[in-house]
């Protein structure tokens, strides 16, 4: 696994909705977004940094948030939380499909 792209479908088929934020502005996402390809999900510009300061990565002397990853579920409850979230490690993609997976059993 190396991206919220490739693993999409997985979210999709257990309507599970997916949302990228960042401290950056709109215009830099808009970049960053066209170096990927086309995103199947949202690219939200928090940049008031309220977001990130909400859930508590944003490194308050630098203004930058740490990449993290938050699963909450539809009833508002946080289910996952890793605040040093890896792209490159698929452990961390595999602890969110995990925490998918037990959200699914509890609703079952």
């Amino acid at each position: 696994m190396t991206s919220w792209k490739e693993a999409y479908d997985f979210f999709d088929e257990r309507q599970i909705e997916v949302l990228g934020i960042s401290v950056d502005h709109m215009y830099t996402q808009n970049v960053f977004e066209a170096t990927l390809g086309t995103l199947p999900y949202p690219l939200l510009a928090d940049w008031h940094k309220t977001t990130a300061r909400d859930f508590g990565v944003l490194d308050p002397e630098d203004e930058v948030s740490s990449r993290a990853c938050f699963l909450i579920h539809r009833d508002g409850t946080l289910a996952y939380r890793n605040e040093a979230f890896d792209a490159e490690n698929d452990a961390h993609y595999q602890e969110v499909f995990e925490a998918c997976r037990k959200l699914e059993s509890r609703q079952s």
